[in-house]
């Protein structure tokens, strides 16, 4: 009886041991991306890696916060490569539940609006916006691809997407663009498919 109380015990300790720890609630925006999936992450900038032609290295283009307009108090932003908008006031991202944040050093705080299809993904930078409040549409999924394909790096999801970035010449910038179509202020037959990664400064 003594002993198969132990085995009882031992038996118990083992299952316990066993059970996988609880999964945290992921936010709204990584439904349906898969186990890979991740909405929260620290210090990594963003890339556009081309999925048409071959890449000079598995990073991409780097990208930064590029210009859009302003009004009275507080500029508009979009993603550009840095080699069409050659400065970097927000050098590092982060992602918290759902939400890209820009960082960077004495700037204005940069919200993330909402990305229609046709849109360039964007953010309002002034001192009265809370990033925290920003548009909770962004997701990050890890690269597993089985066969090897990959390039390492996480992509980036809007709206639930990895797979409907391009980059378009906007004016003098070349930028992010989620589902181009006609009819917009980029040039549509510059557009190429891209990838948007997450690169860690390790």
């Amino acid at each position: 009886m003594f002993a198969l109380n132990l085995l009882t015990l031992a038996f118990a300790a083992s299952a316990t041991v066993a059970l996988p720890a609880a999964k945290r609630d992921l936010a709204p925006s990584c439904n349906l991306l898969g186990g890979g999936a991740f909405d929260t992450a620290k210090n990594f900038t963003l890339a556009a890696w081309n999925t048409t032609l071959p890449n000079a290295n598995t990073t991409g283009v780097p990208l930064v916060l590029g210009q859009a307009g302003a009004i009275s108090g507080a500029e508009f932003k979009v993603l550009s490569t840095f080699a069409s908008y050659p400065f970097n006031q927000y050098p590092s991202m982060s992602l918290e539940s759902g939400r890209l944040i820009p960082h960077g050093t004495n700037v204005a705080p940069a919200k993330a609006g909402t990305v229609p299809d046709g849109s360039e993904p964007g953010f309002i930078t002034s001192n009265s916006v809370d990033p925290e409040q920003g548009a909770q549409i962004y997701c990050a999924v890890a690269d597993i691809d089985p066969a090897g394909h990959g390039t390492g790096h996480p992509f980036l999801a809007v709206n639930g997407d990895t797979d409907l970035f391009s980059l378009c010449k906007d004016g003098s910038q070349n930028n992010i663009v989620f589902k181009p179509t006609s009819g917009k202020s980029y040039d549509l037959s510059s557009c190429y498919a891209v990838k948007v990664q997450l690169i860690y400064d390790f």
